[in-house]
């Protein structure tokens, strides 16, 4: 009899721990194929335009069981995106932002089951938001071919427009994988990190399109190629569109899809990431009243001159002046940087010397160079590559100097210095 009760006990035992693992190993059930039909990106995006046009007090949520069929462009898988992936469909691309980390791959052909979710933007990146995608998303095959799109600057910045309460444009190419031809990085960029592992965080560095114009490439600290020197020759890069306000930015997949060729490193190169004016040999000198020459940290930073302080212009004179560089046994140097702009006041004027030491400028010669400058509103103006091969000295400055008034001073703004071979 004992024996019996032991062997039912044993039965009974093994029946309910099956059971447990058998509801402990079942997935989240996942949201039916929808009954009401599909919906393509494109649509997606007119849906966004036509809520978000009514002044609604509320975020567009769907409330009906439709289905979106699309293939995973981007994942998560480098660490330079996270909680995010991008897809693409025959009709569009788009942004999706996961409630939790992993187990989507490019080239998944995904559905996803739109009820319940929301629809809205960060930064004017339009986005499906909060997606939970063990309830949500089925997958449907993997390894599928993903190809992206060539393309160019100004394919990049046109706009289409999606729902006039938001008083902005997106980029027709939002959210898609493309790829520019015979680009460089600027070059205060060459040499540099793509973003700062130390503190994981993420920067941004500047591209440079074959039509002198630059486009932000920004990488997070928890990429895997954070630390990894950006090259300093030209080729394609192959990456996502992304967008934030008024800015298109790039952002990295993978960093064996930055296929630069090798060149020489800059001569000489100058940012401000170290938030510090004068590192690098760097000295300002004042000829006319104080100096106001900063380093500025909105949006970004860089070498900064304004004369309005306190309510008030000032007259004042004020340089910022490089060290030394030996130009000696270059080849073809040329000398590059950006510049913004804003307010009313005398230009700043670029100047370069070959027997400059230390103090007052007016201890040396100095030449006056003619490089493209920003035309107002803060926008950032590259200055092209100004031919140094008149000045293949061992001893070149280059210099910036600032000039206001008591009654005008414009701002002015620099950045990514540098002297490179052209």
């Amino acid at each position: 009899m004992k024996k019996h009760i032991i062997i039912i006990f044993t039965v009974l035992s093994l029946l309910i721990l099956n059971s447990c693992k058998r509801k402990f190993d079942l997935p989240p059930k996942k949201a039916e194929v929808a009954n009401s039909g599909s919906i393509t990106i494109d649509s997606i995006y007119k849906q966004f335009g036509a809520h978000y046009s009514l002044s609604p007090t509320k975020l567009f949520k769907f409330n009906t069981d439709v289905t979106l069929t699309c293939t995973v462009t981007a994942d998560e898988v480098s660490g330079n995106l996270y909680k995010t992936v991008y897809v693409k469909d025959e009709t569009g691309t788009l942004q999706l932002k996961l409630l939790n980390a992993g187990g989507l791959y490019v080239g998944d052909q995904i559905r996803v089951n739109l009820n319940g979710v929301i629809l809205d933007d960060y930064g004017k990146m339009i986005q499906l938001d909060s997606l939970d995608i063990e309830k949500k998303v089925t997958k449907i095959n993997s390894g599928n071919v993903v190809t992206p799109i060539k393309t160019t600057y100004n394919e990049l910045n046109k706009l289409m427009q999606y729902g006039p309460l938001f008083s902005y444009s997106v980029s027709i190419l939002q959210g898609a994988l493309i790829t520019l031809d015979s680009v460089e990085f600027d070059v205060g960029s060459k040499n540099f990190p793509y973003a700062d592992k130390v503190n994981l965080s993420s920067i941004d560095r500047d591209l440079v399109t074959p039509n002198n114009k630059f486009i932000v490439v920004r990488s997070s600290g928890y990429s895997n190629f954070a630390n990894s020197l950006i090259p300093n020759g030209k080729g394609k890069i192959t990456a996502i569109v992304s967008q934030y306000n008024g800015a298109i930015q790039l952002i990295i997949r993978d960093i064996k899809e930055i296929q630069l060729a090798a060149a020489p490193a800059p001569y000489f190169s100058k940012n401000y990431d170290d938030i510090n004016l004068l590192s690098g040999g760097w000295t300002t000198q004042n000829v006319i009243g104080a100096n106001y020459w900063t380093v500025g940290t909105i949006n970004g930073t860089y070498a900064n001159a304004s004369n309005y302080v306190g309510g008030s212009n000032y007259t004042c004179e004020c340089w910022l002046i490089s060290p030394s560089v030996d130009l000696s046994i270059t080849s073809n140097p040329a000398l590059t940087f950006k510049s913004a702009t804003k307010y009313s006041g005398p230009t700043l004027q670029t100047y370069i010397s070959t027997n400059y030491v230390s103090g007052s400028p007016s201890s040396a010669t100095w030449v006056a160079l003619n490089p493209t400058l920003s035309g107002g509103n803060f926008d950032w103006t590259r200055s092209g590559y100004i031919s140094l091969n008149a000045y293949k000295s061992s001893n070149v400055h280059v210099a910036f100097k600032y000039t206001g008034t008591n009654s005008a001073g414009a701002t002015w703004e620099i950045d990514n210095i540098g002297i490179i071979e052209n």
